[in-house]
Parts: C-alpha cells; sequence; structure tokens
C-alpha cells in the first residue's frame, strides 16, 4: 500500500451514524456494518421481544459481491506524499459510510434496512349515509 502523509486543516462534521467511520490518514481494511430495523409507530406503545433480528430475512440473506466479468488494471502514480484539504464540510454520515482521506487498501461497507411504519387506518367515510 503506497503511504501518504494527510493534513486537514478544517473538518465540520455533525454526526456520525452507527458503524461509520471518519478516517484521517491511512488504513489498511475497513470494514463497516450495519443492521437497521426501524420502527415508527402513530401511538408509542412496544412490546418486550416484539421485532427481533432474526424474524427477518433480510438481515440473515448471504450478501454476494458483484463478479467482475474484466479484469481491472489500475496504475498509479502519486506524485506528492502529501495530501492537503483546506476544508470539508459533512453535515452527516449515514449507517456504514466512510469519510476518509488517505491510502486504503481494501474496504468494505453493508447496510441492511427494514423500516416498519403502523399507521392508524380512518375509518371509510359512507359520503353522509348511514
Amino acid at each position: 500500500m503506497y503511504r501518504r502523509t494527510s493534513h486537514v486543516r478544517k473538518l465540520d462534521v455533525l454526526s456520525v451514524d452507527t458503524s461509520s467511520v471518519l478516517q484521517i490518514g491511512d488504513s489498511r481494511q475497513i470494514d463497516a456494518v450495519a443492521n437497521i430495523l426501524a420502527v415508527q409507530r402513530e401511538q408509542a406503545i412496544f412490546y418486550e421481544n416484539e421485532f427481533m433480528f432474526e424474524n427477518y430475512s433480510t438481515f440473515s440473506v448471504p450478501l454476494t459481491p458483484p463478479s467482475l466479468s474484466d479484469p481491472i488494471c489500475i496504475d498509479t502514480f502519486h506524485d506528492c506524499p502529501y495530501i492537503f484539504i483546506r476544508k470539508v464540510e459533512v453535515p452527516f454520515v449515514a449507517g456504514s459510510s466512510v469519510i476518509h482521506v488517505g491510502s486504503n487498501e481494501s474496504i468494505k461497507l453493508e447496510t441492511r434496512v427494514v423500516n416498519i411504519r403502523h399507521i392508524f387506518q380512518e375509518e371509510p367515510k359512507t359520503g353522509g349515509r348511514g
């Protein structure tokens, strides 16, 4: 791995979410995995053991990386062994995301999300009859 020195003058980040990485400098490997089960209810009543990750196949189905049909050849030339960053503004880093300034050899990111919304349904309108 080619090593460089990273200089960051200013970095503004409001929030870094679960399983996210904010890295200044070189890293050999980054693995970030986030499993998110988000439940929203109009009335906030929840029961113990009501929502378990193992009840949702989304979190257990194995993911297969895409296969490359053509080999990729990359030649790089780093004219300068330094990375100079004046300013980075990032309001929010979502689950399993990366802000990285520097060299990296390998990166793997995975996010699985199940959103459940329980909203009350209104009674059907009869149009004035009934």
